[in-house]
């Protein structure tokens, strides 16, 4: 199975994914980000932080990025429908 890279933008810097996880496509992969968007901006929230300024960077295992995906953007899906 393909090997994606999930790396956390934030307004401090780039938190590099030296892991990866397997997915079997590359849609997948981005439908998990956007998934971990929102658990990860609850856990931001729970903190008192925010998730103003994040962003996942999604590469495949060649170094290609393939999204950069804003948190906001996926937010903000849900706040309009």
């Amino acid at each position: 199975m393909p090997l994606f890279f999930f790396d956390l933008r934030s307004r401090c810097g780039l938190e590099p994914d030296d892991i990866g996880l397997e997915f079997a496509s590359a849609e997948i992969a981005y439908m998990e980000a956007c998934s971990a968007i929102l658990d990860l901006t609850a856990e931001l929230l729970r903190a008192g932080g925010t998730s103003h300024g994040y962003a996942f960077e999604v590469s495949d295992e060649a170094g290609r990025m393939l999204w950069r995906i804003p948190f906001s953007e996926i937010l903000g899906r849900m706040d309009n429908p």
